[in-house]
């Protein structure tokens, strides 16, 4: 590994622990990972009681580190946890969450 590289993990790392250091965000986690880290947005944002716009933002900043990935089923949107993440920077995290 060059240096390059170390700065570049480090980095990704940093944005990882920044998307996590909201109470919003971690309430989205938990929300995903009680649902088999699968959930529909529409589903995600009635639960977690917070508007449309708000959601997208915490999801953006999350999509952005890496934690989740989005995509279409029919007229659905799904989000995800981005299990490979998790299990590789904070491996048991998730178990902490229950």
């Amino acid at each position: 590994m060059n240096i390059k590289q170390s700065i570049s993990n480090d980095e990704w790392r940093v944005k990882i622990f920044k998307a996590l250091a909201d109470e919003s965000r971690l309430a989205i986690v938990r929300a995903l990972h009680e649902h088999h880290n699968k959930m529909a947005y529409a589903i995600l944002v009635d639960q977690l009681n917070c508007g449309k716009s708000t959601a997208s933002y915490h999801l953006k900043i999350m999509q952005e580190a890496g934690l989740v990935t989005t995509s279409r089923q029919g007229q659905s949107k799904l989000v995800e946890l981005n299990q490979i993440v998790f299990d590789g920077v904070l491996p048991g995290f998730l178990k902490t969450l229950s």
